[in-house]
């Protein structure tokens, strides 16, 4: 079986615009989520901790495990737990971990937004080539 060169550039248009499409419908939207999730729950936190302190940090951890309606906070929330001991300033690490997470969603966002750009021009750009080739065979046809 012999492949010519339009086909592997067609089979490569379509592996390219398959790969932007899981990425765009289901990886990024996954991982935005995931990131999402990771800053509403360090901003909680640290919104806690800038009104109330430590105290306020800790009534707001021990809030989240109790409520835990997303799986994902209650496996933050043990982990910062653990790790609030060790910290000597929580404001700090929670204001880092915030803007990380958030770059992280829009760094995501953008991809996700490339990803879309990319697989409307690789339709458009089909469509185009489809149609130039209708044409030209009506062409060689009809003259």
């Amino acid at each position: 079986m012999e492949f010519s060169r339009s086909r592997i550039i067609k089979i490569a248009v379509m592996l390219a615009f398959l790969c932007c499409m899981l990425f765009a419908n289901f990886i990024a939207v996954r991982m935005m989520f995931r990131y999402g999730v990771d800053t509403y729950f360090y901003d909680k936190l640290l919104v806690a901790y800038t009104i109330g302190g430590e105290k306020g940090l800790k009534t707001e951890l021990d809030k989240i495990t109790v409520t835990d309606k997303l799986r994902r906070e209650s496996v933050l929330a043990k982990d910062f737990s653990a790790r609030l001991q060790t910290l000597t300033y929580p404001g700090a690490f929670l204001q880092d971990k915030v803007q990380k997470n958030k770059k992280k969603a829009y760094f995501i966002r953008n991809l996700r937004s490339a990803a879309i750009v990319l697989m409307i021009v690789l339709f458009g750009w089909q469509m185009i080539v489809n149609s130039a080739v209708r044409l030209k065979s009506k062409k060689s046809s009809s003259g």
